[in-house]
């Protein structure tokens, strides 16, 4: 099954276009919009680019203004108010962190992410991660290929065009990364260790011969005298 199912990633892929997503946010002032910009381009990959849309979503200011001109806490970088039915996301011009890493933190909550990295904007934001794992996996385009042909607002819709097709598997592809395993670094060969030749033990001594002793003379008794 799984081997089936790569096939069909490889073949879509060879096919398959980029798909972008779009962010709705709506930065009031060139310097916010500047810090949305450039914090948009690092979750952005050549798999799925991320671009703004200034069309809808929540309103994004530097500092409070009207009814919300209340001062920041110092140690707030944001705060999130909603202001006559309209939602607003408003950041600390004095706050703890740089702006662009205070509009990272804070747009990532916003979008759902799991961390400010592509991988986790291609997981969020291209639809493809069906199951809501926060992964794109096989068990996903399970999930396509199980509804491959169905019509209606059905999971494997990427495209949003009512329909579960070779579109979506396209885009599908250009989503999923196929896990190749890394090669192992190369190690060097093994030097087998050399022993030391071993000094041959010195022949063992001849047993000492034990000492010989003379044998015991018996003394000669002198000659018996003569009256």
């Amino acid at each position: 099954m799984k081997r089936a199912l790569t096939g069909l990633l490889l073949a879509a892929a060879l096919l398959g276009t980029a798909q972008a997503a779009s962010v709705k946010l709506r930065p009031q002032g060139d310097v916010l919009t500047k810090a949305v910009r450039d914090a948009l381009a690092a979750l952005s990959s050549k798999e799925l680019p991320v671009t703004l849309d200034t069309s809808a979503g929540p309103l994004l200011l530097l500092g409070g203004s009207g009814a919300s001109a209340a001062p920041f806490n110092p140690d707030v970088a944001a705060r999130i108010v909603t202001v006559g039915g309209e939602r607003r996301i408003e950041f600390n011009p004095q706050g703890p962190l740089p702006l662009v890493d205070a509009v990272k933190a804070e747009l990532t909550r916003e979008l759902g992410l799991s961390a400010w990295t592509p991988a986790a904007a291609r997981a969020r934001l291209s639809g493809a991660d069906l199951n809501g794992d926060g992964k794109i996996t096989l068990a996903d385009l399970a999930i396509l290929m199980g509804n491959y042909g169905k019509t209606g607002a059905v999971p494997g819709d990427l495209n949003q065009d009512q329909r579960v097709d070779d579109a979506d598997l396209k885009l599908f592809s250009t989503q999923y990364t196929l896990n190749v395993p890394e090669k192992a670094p190369a190690t060097a060969p093994t030097t087998p260790a050399t022993t030391a030749p071993t000094t041959p033990a010195a022949p063992a001594t001849a047993p000492t011969a034990p000492a010989t002793t003379p044998p015991a003379t018996t003394p000669t008794p002198p000659p018996a005298s003569t009256p």
